[in-house]
């Protein structure tokens, strides 16, 4: 019985290892395992975990900093606070201190340590209500996204929160770069088919 499961565990390490190589992310050059593990996984009732499967808090062990956050005199959600579910996990990476990005060429951690300020604001609620009291977004309950459903459907979390995977898909839908939702050029300077995705004007 023994050998029998050294012989699965090993069965299943292996299947790990080929998947973490394959194109079965676009994060598969970092591996799998830095967002998902097999075994010890987040509590899937956690509100930071939000029920994802096999979520993993290797990135999270050294703790987030504080982040200076987004505001603008035309932000009308109230509730825009730390990070919070997938953008918590992003950020164990990308939060400008996860010292391993130097040694991994062409790659950057996007933001300087503890700075969302000049990010687009995450973690927020964007449901009709705030569409509403804004006037300018779209109503993302009624509202398609382009991409099949709606928005709150297809760009937001669980918790109908604007998180990073509101934007960006790490796995093999993600386009360019910046592993998108949507095929566009980020880096041209006016290019507003995501934008205009929630964005009324």
């Amino acid at each position: 019985m023994k050998s029998q499961l050294i012989v699965g565990a090993l069965a299943v390490a292996g299947l790990a290892f080929a998947m973490s190589g394959s194109s079965f992310a676009a994060h598969s050059d970092h591996g799998c395992f830095n967002c998902h593990v097999p075994h010890k996984s987040g509590d899937a009732t956690d509100p930071d975990a939000y029920g994802v499967p096999l979520w993993s808090t290797e990135q999270l062990k050294d703790g987030l900093p504080t982040f200076d956050l987004y505001t603008s005199g035309s932000l009308d959600a109230t509730d825009v606070s730390q990070p919070s579910g997938p953008s918590k996990l992003c950020l164990g990476c990308h939060d400008g201190s996860y010292s391993v990005f130097a040694f991994i060429p062409d790659t950057e951690a996007i933001f300087e340590t503890g700075d969302l300020a000049s990010s687009h604001p995450i973690s927020f609620t964007y449901d009709s209500a705030l569409a509403t009291a804004d006037g300018a977004l779209h109503d993302p309950a009624t509202v398609t996204s382009g991409l099949g459903g709606t928005i709150a459907e297809d760009l937001l979390d669980s918790q109908d929160k604007v998180q990073c995977t509101s934007c960006h898909d790490v796995h093999t839908t993600g386009f360019g770069e910046y592993l998108l939702k949507y095929d566009i050029d980020a880096a041209a300077e006016h290019e507003a088919l995501l934008c205009r995705a929630c964005h009324a004007r």
